[in-house]
């Protein structure tokens, strides 16, 4: 009998491939020796899923809903300033991705810190903090990554002091605001700060500097927050009860002392949201509208200081979130 050859190149040029088969591939069920099978790389499904779902986290972490309120009244008051100095596309794209980046670096920064109590809320409870689908390491740092590239690029592509309003922004929210809210209800109004300055960032990265205008319009803002966030602060103060914050509605359990603290804020609300026409910024269009929206405000905060309900206060909370879109876009609109 002949020997068979040992030789392994000439077995590899001698043999023939079975039927069905492509030369060079493996035997059915075997491996190519020194490369690794197919399968090896193959990704499982769940895998897949998870990229877009951890993307997901961090953009609920961001409140992009929020988010988009501030670049708009950043906006409102980058063109109040824009018609003093003048404008270009660069600096308005800047402020308004600067701004937009600290703010959600301030959202992130503060849901951070309130994970423990966010997990005894009904309404926050499934967010990626109290959760745990985001680390609280992996918080901190994306917070404070979007407020660090927001308020460089603010300081760089528009103005420093633009910056610094920025700066004062999260500051004044995430460090005095978030933890005050354990303590003490006053916290509403120290809210309010970081809540009205947007418009004047948005005037200061335009003309480097803060105008009556951006005055006016941090006022307007100001005031307006106080029945809007009680509204909201009475619509869920059980959760808050809950978590240990004393907000006004948690520590005033009739309610009455915080329906006058609405009524007060919304009777300033009128004549201070006729000032833009007092000072010859807007016109009659302004006035009448902004006239309207106040009555209307007045109105809801009127109707549910006298008969206290869920579905009074949520219809005063929807009609402040008419009022400062409508009262903003008109008095630009109708500038002088």
């Amino acid at each position: 009998m002949k020997k068979a050859d040992e030789n392994p190149m000439n077995q590899a040029t001698t043999s023939k491939p079975s039927p069905g088969t492509v030369p060079g591939d493996s035997p059915a069920g075997g491996v190519i020796p020194g490369v690794a099978p197919l399968d090896s790389f193959a990704v499982e499904p769940g895998e897949l899923r998870r990229v877009p779902s951890m993307l997901s986290n961090y953009i609920t972490l961001s409140k992009p809903r929020i988010t988009l309120m501030v670049v708009v009244t950043v906006w409102v008051g980058f063109m109040f300033g824009g018609r003093v100095g003048g404008w270009d596309w660069v600096t308005l794209w800047s402020a308004l991705v600067g701004a937009a980046l600290s703010c959600m670096g301030a959202s992130v920064l503060n849901q951070v810190y309130e994970r423990d109590t966010d997990a005894k809320m009904k309404r926050t409870e499934d967010r990626p903090m109290p959760t745990g689908r985001v680390s609280v390491s992996a918080g901190w740092v994306y917070g404070l990554a979007l407020t660090a590239v927001g308020v460089l690029l603010l300081g760089v592509m528009t103005s420093w002091l633009a910056a610094g309003v920025s700066a004062l922004t999260v500051i004044s929210y995430a460090v005095v605001y978030t933890p005050m809210k354990r303590t003490t209800h006053m916290a509403t109004v120290v809210g309010a700060l970081p809540g009205a300055l947007p418009p004047v960032l948005g005037y200061a990265a335009a003309t480097g500097t803060i105008g009556v205008e951006a005055c006016l319009l941090f006022a307007i803002m100001f005031v307006w927050q106080l029945p809007h966030t009680l509204a909201i602060y009475w619509l869920y103060r059980d959760d808050f009860a809950k978590a240990g914050f004393p907000m006004l509605p948690v520590i005033d359990p009739s309610g009455s002392y915080t329906f006058r603290q609405i009524l007060i804020g919304s009777l300033l609300l009128l004549p201070l949201g006729l000032a833009p026409t007092l000072f010859g910024i807007s016109g009659l269009v302004y006035f009448v509208t902004a006239f309207a929206c106040g009555i209307l405000m007045l109105g809801y905060s009127l109707a549910l200081a006298a008969e206290p309900s869920r579905a009074r206060a949520r219809a005063l909370f929807f009609a402040s979130l008419v009022y400062l879109p409508v009262v903003l876009v008109v008095m630009l609109v109708d500038r002088i």
